[in-house]
């Protein structure tokens, strides 16, 4: 079963998200900040997918990914945000990332978004 570590400072989110992904089937992991996130990965592992918040206090969603590419991790990364900003885009294409999705995320796009990154599209 894929394991997800959601990442969303918003904790009715952060909840929502965690509760549809794994009524999709995966298991799922959370995270309250980019900082959170990083403990998480270094105690429990890395996961098979990381969905990410791009604002958030503290770090951000981007500042968080590029931290973990520099590591050499390529696991894939999804990441929700209100913002279409085009160099926001530009940035995260450069990191690789396995998606992007807009809010107001539905159910089926955040569920379609992770199976597709896991490569089980």
């Amino acid at each position: 079963m894929p394991n997800i570590l959601l990442i969303d400072d918003a904790n009715t989110i952060r909840k929502v998200c965690a509760h549809i992904l794994a009524q999709a089937g995966h298991v799922v992991r959370t995270a309250a900040s980019a900082q959170e996130g990083i403990r998480e990965i270094v105690e429990n592992g890395a996961p098979d997918l990381i969905i990410t918040d791009i604002d958030m206090p503290g770090m951000d969603g981007l500042e968080l990914c590029n931290r973990i590419r520099k590591t050499g991790a390529m696991v894939p990364i999804v990441v929700i945000t209100s913002y279409s900003d085009k160099e926001m885009i530009k940035q995260a294409k450069a990191l690789n990332l396995a998606g992007w999705l807009l809010k107001p995320v539905t159910p089926e796009a955040l569920i379609q978004k992770a199976n597709s990154a896991l490569g089980a599209n």
